[in-house]
């Protein structure tokens, strides 16, 4: 795995591939996605995956709707445009809430995020209740 340095100082890792695989972008504002990364990876391990996060604009929470979603559309259209992206995951849940519409719209592959989740979780729950780490944003 090659760690890169790309523009505005936002890290990239990115498994160099020794074959052409699908390309899956990871997204955050900051590491917390890395969990989300491991469990995919772990569940579909012949793709290609890049780990971006945003360094330089993290964290997300008291930022402006309008702000995440340029920010975060930017982001993944520069990755797009050096890895073709078979799927991007935004694993931000402040990012989530208000990207998802924008990038869908954008671009041709699946995009998903992670805060539909949370309703399934809580169906799940005896009391309806679940624990969640977010920003107000989110």
């Amino acid at each position: 795995m090659a760690t890169k340095l790309q523009d505005g100082n936002t890290p990239c890792l990115a498994a160099t591939p020794s074959e052409p695989r699908p390309t899956v972008l990871v997204f955050d504002s900051g590491v917390g996605g890395l969990s989300v990364y491991d469990e995919i990876r772990h569940l579909l391990p012949d793709l290609h995956y890049i780990y971006a996060f945003d360094n330089v604009a993290f964290p997300y929470g008291e930022k402006s709707e309008a702000f995440i979603v340029e920010r975060v559309v930017a982001i993944v259209t520069a990755v797009q445009e050096r890895y073709p992206l078979a799927l991007a995951v935004v694993a931000c849940n402040t990012a989530s809430t208000v990207s998802l519409p924008a990038l869908r719209e954008k671009f041709d592959f699946p995009v998903v995020g992670v805060v539909p989740a949370i309703k399934p979780a809580a169906r799940l729950t005896a009391n309806g209740i679940v624990g969640l780490l977010a920003t107000r944003g989110t």
